[in-house]
């Protein structure tokens, strides 16, 4: 379907006069339907993804802004909720050339590092990936994720004994059943199947080895910077905040005793005590504590969501602060 704009007339409402007109944020979020394509290979991250919007919102609207959820099944309908102005942002999506080029979306830095992982039957924590040579590796064909398992056994020199399978539901069986030395997938949805394999008392191990990268990012239409501005920026500012200590337990309190004013620098920015960072995208100057009110920083919603306090119990590896040896790190707040 073809949109044409009037080239004429009043000016435009932007997105974010639209959301405050509207008084709710619509979200979508892709939900990773099993096998709806073979394309799309990340596990369902719809409570990370929910508090990705829940985020924006509370910058935009305060903390008890409405967020409307759209549910796709994949990226592609994502993108095209997205680019047909269903929804003004897409919490998460595979951020790499084919769907950053000539898309007409932008995306904000990686939100989420995913990428192909293995998982074994049995309880063997010090198995790592070199030791599958030899062994049936399980995917799903013509993927993704076959792709990368080819690429790094080649490039490890290992043999590789594949067994590749067109349906998931009987990849999964014959990995319950003990024929697959291991079962290969993104480590999102890995932890997905680790947390039904414990239903039925199957003891797994997911291995601590990534053979790939895989980020997720969220999304807006390029064709409002400052929109993709705001959402890029929450987004920092849930790492920030965690890089700083600010919680959601903690951030009335520190907001209340005025102590940063004459301290941290980023932290007096981030609690809205130097009144510079909310004019410059259109919001007040305490938007990063509306949003640490609702959903707290970017660890509290990742351990919530996806790590420890979790059932998929994902541990958070390159998604932890570089300062804890994985790869998220704020842009500077100033």
């Amino acid at each position: 379907m073809v949109v044409v704009m009037a080239c004429c007339g009043a000016r435009a409402q932007s997105t974010l006069e639209k959301v405050r007109a509207a008084g709710e944020l619509r979200c979508g979020i892709d939900v990773a339907e099993a096998e709806y394509s073979m394309s799309d290979d990340h596990g369902n991250r719809e409570a990370f993804d929910g508090d990705l919007c829940r985020a924006v919102a509370a910058a935009v609207l305060g903390p008890s802004a409405r967020v409307v959820i759209a549910r796709y099944p994949d990226d592609a309908t994502s993108v095209h909720g997205l680019g047909s102005g269903e929804v003004e942002m897409v919490a998460t999506l595979t951020d790499d050339l084919s769907h950053a080029a000539g898309t007409g979306i932008r995306f904000t830095r990686p939100v989420l590092w995913d990428g192909v992982g293995f998982l074994v039957l049995g309880s063997k924590p010090a198995l790592r990936t070199r030791q599958l040579a030899g062994k049936p590796i399980c995917f799903l064909a013509e993927s993704g994720v076959e792709e990368s398992v080819q690429a790094w056994f080649a490039h490890e020199h290992l043999h590789l004994a594949a067994y590749p399978f067109s349906e998931e539901g009987e990849m999964d069986a014959a990995f319950t059943t003990g024929n697959c030395g291991a079962l290969a997938e993104d480590r999102t949805r890995l932890a997905q199947t680790r947390e039904r394999m414990a239903e039925h008392s199957r003891k797994t191990t997911l291995l601590p080895e990534t053979i790939s990268k895989d980020p997720l990012a969220s999304a807006t239409r390029e064709d409002d910077v400052q929109w993709s501005a705001i959402v890029s920026w929450v987004m920092e500012a849930l790492v920030q905040a965690e890089e700083s200590g600010v919680t959601r337990a903690n951030v009335e309190a520190m907001q209340k005793s005025g102590n940063f004013t004459n301290g941290e620098p980023v932290l007096r920015r981030l609690l809205g005590g130097s009144h510079e960072i909310g004019a410059r995208l259109g919001l007040s100057d305490d938007w990063v504590v509306r949003v640490m009110e609702t959903t707290g920083n970017y660890g509290e919603i990742y351990e919530r969501d996806l790590g420890s306090k979790s059932a998929m119990k994902l541990p958070r590896g390159e998604n932890n602060l570089r300062e804890r040896g994985g790869l998220m790190v704020a842009l500077p707040v100033k």
